[in-house]
């Protein structure tokens, strides 16, 4: 397999190591889920939402999301030990902050505010995100895109989720019914 050039020096020390980006990674996921409240409950709420037939259980979430954001990390830790020339660096730490708000704020759009409009434009928000740090990572380091593809996956399928049921679900918070009936 042949190296990048940018990361092959070996008398580079590294600025981050992987107990940050752990560290990093607990302290947001636990902003998450205080962002959404009583998981318990947040489990309720989705299962009542009307869903398409394709929609994940709501399980599916706890498995995703760990998975998505250990590659989030991985990059940024690549991204944030790389050299400031390392093509579109800052263009890629600024879409790792966006993608980290929409993450830590998403629960509380979703499940205390129980707006699903909010919660389809917070999600095909960061499949956008998502996928610009695909394109950008893919200039300048073949194996950094790569770990933008679960999350290009992930919330591409979810945002049709997201969709649906901001079209067949009444928003309390924007007080709209729903537009569209099954």
């Amino acid at each position: 397999m042949k190296r990048n050039p940018i990361f092959s020096s070996t008398s580079r020390k590294k600025k981050f190591t992987w107990w940050q980006g752990a560290l990093f990674l607990i302290a947001a996921s636990i902003l998450g889920r205080l962002s959404g409240g009583d998981p318990q409950q947040s489990d309720e709420q989705y299962e009542s939402q009307k869903t398409p037939p394709w929609s994940p259980p709501s399980w599916l979430f706890g498995v995703a999301w760990p998975l998505n954001n250990i590659a989030l990390i991985w990059a940024a830790l690549r991204l944030l030990n790389s050299p400031k020339r390392f093509p579109n660096r800052q263009p890629l730490l600024r879409l790792q902050g966006v993608h980290w708000l929409i993450f830590v704020t998403f629960g509380w759009v979703y499940f205390r505010k129980r707006s699903p409009w909010l919660a389809a434009l917070w999600t095909q928000g960061d499949a956008l995100v998502a996928l610009r740090s695909y394109q950008l990572a893919r200039e300048g380091d073949k194996q950094l895109a790569r770990a933008y593809l679960p999350l290009n996956i992930w919330t591409w399928y979810a945002s049709t989720v997201a969709w649906y049921q901001a079209l067949y679900n009444p928003d309390p918070l924007l007080d709209t019914p729903a537009l569209l009936e099954e």
